[in-house]
């Protein structure tokens, strides 16, 4: 419901979802013409020639990063490192304006052709504005890691008044840090056995499964593949 994939659903199950035939239906979708093999999962490979370290953002661990727009007021953005590998994604999707945050809650969805993937954000606060870039439309441009970072903040937030200073990256614990978890994605490619990865130009359909692991470890648990 707050995806606004569905308009209104309520769980009899107590969050149970192993046991739930519309969670099963959620995670299959409405296929149109020929299915894509569901355990593998489009992916571009990153490259750090596109990586920036920008001049205004504060890099935060894990490929996420803040912009302070006034006092007590910061847009929350993903890096290019991330953008890259999502570069497949169809819609962004946000919590709603004056949604209050914890630190490591869902705030946004990125929805893919046949995933989705869930944002947790790392760091408090309350939802003042969303990207109108965004606005839950169809994206066309798979390129937009080649944009200006600044332009793509996902929500603006209000900090609360004992928020802890936010910790960030200086540019070359940020440009090492990168270049690890990409080294780390190369290793990825060739982790399958037989069952080797497919590749066309910098493009990739790795294994569902790899990949969420690999995902949940670059980003600290903060984005991962439903």
């Amino acid at each position: 419901m707050d995806a606004k994939s569905v308009e209104y659903q309520l769980c009899p199950l107590n969050q149970n979802c192993d046991l739930c035939d519309f969670h099963k239906q959620m995670l299959r979708g409405c296929p149109s013409g020929e299915r894509t093999d569901s355990t593998f999962i489009d992916v571009r490979h990153p490259e750090i020639s596109v990586i920036q370290f920008t001049p205004g953002l504060q890099f935060i661990n894990h490929h996420f990063w803040i912009k302070r727009t006034a006092k007590g007021r910061v847009q929350l953005g993903i890096d290019a490192f991330l953008m890259q590998l999502l570069s497949s994604v169809n819609k962004i999707i946000t919590a709603k304006r004056n949604t209050l945050l914890v630190q490591n809650q869902c705030f946004a969805w990125l929805q893919l052709e046949d995933e989705i993937i869930y944002l947790r954000t790392p760091i408090a606060g309350c939802i003042t504005q969303t990207n109108p870039l965004f606005d839950g439309k169809q994206i066309q441009d798979t390129h937009l890691y080649m944009s200006p970072e600044e332009d793509f903040w996902l929500v603006e937030l209000e900090l609360g008044k004992n928020t802890p200073d936010i910790k960030s990256l200086n540019k070359d614990d940020y440009l090492n840090q990168t270049e690890r978890d990409i080294d780390q994605f190369h290793k990825l490619l060739h982790t399958d056995g037989d069952s080797s990865p497919q590749i066309s130009l910098r493009r990739s359909k790795l294994n569902k499964k790899d990949f969420s692991k690999y995902l949940l470890n670059v980003t600290d648990n903060l984005a991962y593949i439903c």
